[in-house]
């Protein structure tokens, strides 16, 4: 098995996780928000606004360091080949995660899935006998 996409999986599966920082941001600057919606004074609009800006800013910076992460998955799978068992379990969850992501990561989710139905014997580490030909 060749180990040449192992960085490439291990920082797409960690790019990946971005969604969870801008979830996170977004949580943040939302809750922060709220309690200041009623108030109509010029500071307290000024403070929603920025509230708001912070969750905009870390939901976009966590859909791109997501995107380069997916990039980087379907470059480790397509182009290099990599095929660690691990890899694939990998794929199988970002994959179901992905069709909720419509209509481009559903897209995305079926095709690997079917890539990975398709060659699931690649994935499988071969066992080595003692005394058996090699």
């Amino acid at each position: 098995m060749s180990t040449k996409g192992k960085p490439l999986a291990i920082a797409g599966v960690i790019l990946q996780f971005g969604t969870l920082l801008g979830i996170a941001g977004t949580v943040i600057g939302m809750v922060r928000a709220f309690p200041l919606l009623g108030q109509h004074t010029e500071e307290a609009q000024q403070a929603v606004a920025e509230y708001i800006a912070l969750a905009l800013y870390t939901t976009a910076g966590g859909m791109v360091l997501s995107a380069a992460g997916t990039i980087l998955l379907l470059i480790a799978l397509f182009r290099v080949k990599y095929r660690a068992p691990w890899f694939r379990v990998a794929l199988w969850i970002f994959s179901i995660l992905w069709l909720f992501s419509i209509p481009i990561g559903t897209i995305l989710g079926i095709v690997v899935i079917v890539y990975l139905v398709k060659h699931k014997a690649e994935f499988i580490k071969p066992r080595v006998v003692e005394g058996a030909p090699l």
